[in-house]
């Protein structure tokens, strides 16, 4: 199944080859001025997500010039708008949307001939595809995927059904594990009829997704921040936080694998967004308490230079730099592991110890 996908850039066309837009690089390519759904509206109300539309515009009839199989790429576009309305107007899924479809339109990922053969990587990077041609419409498959500490590997043989289409059917332990490989233009996409675990995958693993030609260290696969994945709305609080957290950003970021909401506590009018690294919850965990006008309060569970766990705890406002607000020690506390408090903004003290 595919990403979520938002992208206005064709919606009032039905026929994709009258495309006529007047687009600029910071501009949404829809009308705003004439925007209905909720989506449209969504983009055009948020800074980044009308930039992001003008920048797939582009990349979209970039893509066009380059690709072997414009009319393909046409259907793909269609097929995933009708993708993007399930996001029904939420900033977070449009946002995310837009980064991995810009990451479809790359030109590695549009540009040559489709062969089955060869290396492959999800647009998310977190699989990666092998195969392998052996004999008549039969090919070598294996599979690899992860999803936090989790992962999964699947290998076998399938077959191709046509020049646009492959199935794979597990035997023995992954007797219930089937896969379908449609071709779109240059790219593979893999439906899982099963669940994970049917495929020998760990919990929240799964195959299913858009794969680009090329191993993940030569595909542009998507690269998260707040910001695109919709936790940080606006940019410049973004930039905050990067100053505040430095090389703790990327921790953040990678702690954040499965979020939700949580209550502010102390009435700082705050979002509260817990987040962890799938199966590893207790040991990767982080709490992102935030303003509308850039205010931090952020809690990262982590290790320091001996190995050794601890909490690491910045803020922005001075009144809270050298104590936690009651929102994280609460959080803390609920997984009953007692670690140390480094308070990072207050010159790395340690406000206790286990």
């Amino acid at each position: 199944m595919r990403p979520a996908p938002s992208f206005a850039l064709l919606y009032a066309c039905a026929c994709l080859t009258a495309l006529a837009w007047s687009v600029r690089a910071d501009a949404a390519g829809i009308d705003c001025a004439k925007s209905k759904s909720k989506n449209e509206k969504a983009i055009c109300a948020d800074p980044v997500l009308s930039g992001r539309d003008g920048e797939l515009a582009q990349a979209y009839r970039a893509a066009l010039k380059a690709s072997q199989y414009g009319g393909e790429l046409k259907k793909d576009q269609l097929a995933w708008l009708k993708e993007r309305d399930r996001c029904d107007g939420q900033v977070p899924c449009l946002r995310r949307a837009y980064v991995e479809r810009l990451t479809e339109l790359k030109p590695g990922a549009i540009s040559g001939k489709f062969d089955w053969n060869g290396d492959w990587t999800r647009v998310d990077g977190s699989s990666s595809l092998s195969l392998k041609a052996a004999g008549k419409d039969k090919f070598e498959m294996e599979l690899q995927a992860s999803n936090g500490a989790n992962t999964g590997l699947l290998s076998g043989r399938a077959r191709a059904s046509g020049a646009n289409e492959m199935v794979y059917k597990g035997s023995d332990a992954n007797a219930k594990c089937e896969l379908t490989f449609h071709r779109f233009h240059r790219q593979i996409q893999i439906e899982q009829q099963h669940t994970g675990n049917d495929c020998g995958a760990g919990l929240g693993v799964h195959f299913s997704g858009r794969y680009l030609p090329g191993l993940g260290e030569a595909v542009a696969t998507t690269q998260w921040n707040l910001v695109d994945l919709g936790v940080v709305l606006k940019p410049e609080n973004d930039e905050r936080l990067r100053k505040l957290l430095g090389d703790d950003y990327a921790a953040l970021v990678e702690r954040l694998d499965v979020i939700d909401t949580r209550a502010d506590q102390e009435g700082l009018n705050a979002t509260v967004t817990n987040g962890y690294v799938r199966g590893l919850a207790n040991a990767m965990r982080a709490l992102l308490m935030q303003t509308a006008d850039g205010k931090f309060w952020v809690a990262i569970r982590a290790d320091n230079k001996q190995d050794k766990p601890e909490l690491r705890y910045y803020s922005n406002d001075p009144a809270w730099a050298a104590k936690l607000p009651t929102t994280i020690d609460s959080w803390s506390d609920g997984y009953q592991e007692h670690v140390p408090v480094r308070l990072m903004s207050a010159g790395g003290r340690m406000l206790s110890q286990p």
